[in-house]
């Protein structure tokens, strides 16, 4: 498997993962993760855009030429009333081909992303995901990050 820069011709593999994952969470979530009618053509060019821009760290695990994972940090801004000691990476979209790759593929992305995170400076790094997206969490608790926050939601129609 090879960790490399994503490329604007990796987005199409990228959104067929992230749809796959939308479906996923939406039953996790039918309101706050409700996918909506149109995501993958919205999903497409804002990759593009995102994959183009040099200030995102933006990732593909390859393998026999297909997309085995995939993750984008960009930067996020640090509430002003805490100070984590310099800037936060937020890691919104990190995704893998199956719940079994995030020990193979989730772990060299995130090793890869926290490396040159680390040399741009970056004070630490917030990963998002679904509660009982099991697989992702017990990942993310392997690799030492640590739960710092829950959201909580309600619908009023």
């Amino acid at each position: 498997m090879q960790v490399r820069p994503a490329a604007t011709t990796d987005a199409p593999s990228c959104t067929e993962l992230v749809e796959e994952r939308r479906r996923e969470y939406e039953k996790y979530q039918p309101r706050f993760w409700k996918k909506a009618a149109n995501s993958a053509d919205a999903t497409l060019p804002w990759f593009e855009h995102l994959f183009s821009d040099p200030k995102n760290v933006c990732l593909v695990a390859i393998e026999n030429g297909g997309v085995a994972g995939f993750l984008i940090a960009r930067e996020f801004p640090t509430p002003p009333v805490y100070d984590p000691g310099g800037a936060t990476a937020l890691i919104d979209d990190f995704c893998v081909a199956s719940k079994d790759r995030w020990q193979d593929a989730g772990h060299a992305l995130l090793s890869a992303a926290k490396d040159i995170l680390k040399q741009r400076g970056y004070a630490q790094v917030v990963v998002v995901g679904a509660r009982q997206d099991v697989a992702k969490t017990d990942f993310l608790n392997q690799a030492h990050l640590s739960l710092a926050s829950t959201w909580w939601t309600a619908g009023f129609l």
